[in-house]
């Protein structure tokens, strides 16, 4: 009998313990969702003259609660030229998205993390500024999703506006605004 009741007891804690536990559980993950619903996330390849995949590109960029963050990866490699050849990895700490009349729009800028070769022809160095202009503009059957990169920074992301870039050859841009 002292045995059934030390059971009872016990699956009555731990009854109480699991409802508290579920209830903190179900408030988590609206405080989390709340601040990643604006995004551009992609990655793909743009062709030059005959040469495919002449630039590659992947980035994920985001806004949360604490701000922009995310990371992008950009690649040359032409056929004519290995001095031209570059790798150059983007610490994001800025994404400005915004509705366009064919999808929608960003840009991301941030800092080199890494770029190889160090002493390249373009002049990108590590923990020099980024900038990135996206376009979603792929589900509106008139434009490809546009991507270009600029090798020096400028004003800050969140000050620019529309623009034009490189068509995507083959890849996906993925842009979500602000509800």
């Amino acid at each position: 009998m002292q045995t059934h009741r030390r059971h009872r007891k016990f699956n009555r804690l731990v009854a109480s313990l699991a409802l508290a536990l579920t209830y903190v559980l179900m408030a988590v993950p609206t405080t989390v969702a709340a601040g990643a619903d604006v995004y551009g996330v992609g990655g793909g390849s743009v062709n030059f003259g005959t040469q495919t995949k002449f630039a590659k590109f992947a980035f994920s960029a985001h806004t949360g609660p604490s701000g922009d963050f995310g990371s992008a990866r950009w690649t040359l490699e032409p056929a004519f030229t290995g001095d031209d050849r570059i790798d150059v990895h983007v610490d994001v700490d800025c994404l400005n998205v915004f509705p366009a009349a064919f999808g929608a729009e960003g840009w991301i800028s941030g800092t080199v993390d890494r770029v190889t070769p160090t002493d390249n022809s373009f002049g990108i160095t590590e923990g020099g500024p980024q900038l990135l202009y996206i376009a979603d503009y792929d589900q509106s059957g008139v434009l490809d999703d546009q991507f270009n990169v600029f090798f020096t920074g400028g004003p800050p992301c969140d000050a620019l506006g529309p623009s034009s870039g490189v068509n995507v050859d083959q890849g996906n841009i993925n842009i979500k605004l602000a509800d």
